[in-house]
């Protein structure tokens, strides 16, 4: 929105001054003259400031594009090692340690609390 709040009132000044200048001047650069309107010379300037500034503004995108690509092919190659690391720390906390026996966990009722205090209760008392 804001390119265009700038944009269009330059394009309207220029469109301005396109019609206003139709006389043809002698232009000279080294080595060469030519004939052309004031108006049309503003034009094709300002048409060729528009492409070098787009060519420019291609050349940055391309690098940041280059870079995202890099950063998520790393970003993959770092989320296939930490799956190999969890699956390895989950494979070393199931496989028995040799010479230890395993602990036999208690087998005591899982309380749930929290529901109602009804509930809470006659949990607790059917776990004694």
């Amino acid at each position: 929105m804001l390119r265009l709040i700038i944009v269009v009132p330059f394009l309207a000044v220029l469109g301005v001054f396109l019609l206003f200048n139709e006389e043809p001047v002698q232009m000279y650069f080294p080595l060469l003259s030519w004939k052309i309107s004031i108006g049309i010379f503003a034009l094709l300037l300002g048409l060729a400031s528009f492409v070098i500034g787009a060519l420019t503004i291609f050349i940055s995108l391309v690098k940041q594009w280059r870079k995202v690509r890099a950063a998520n092919k790393q970003i993959l190659e770092l989320e296939k090692k930490l799956n190999e690391l969890r699956e390895q720390y989950i494979n070393n906390l199931t496989q028995p340690v040799p010479g230890h026996t395993p602990a036999q966990a208690p087998q005591d009722p899982v309380t749930v609390i929290g529901q109602s205090a009804e509930k809470d209760a006659e949990v607790l008392t059917l776990s004694k």
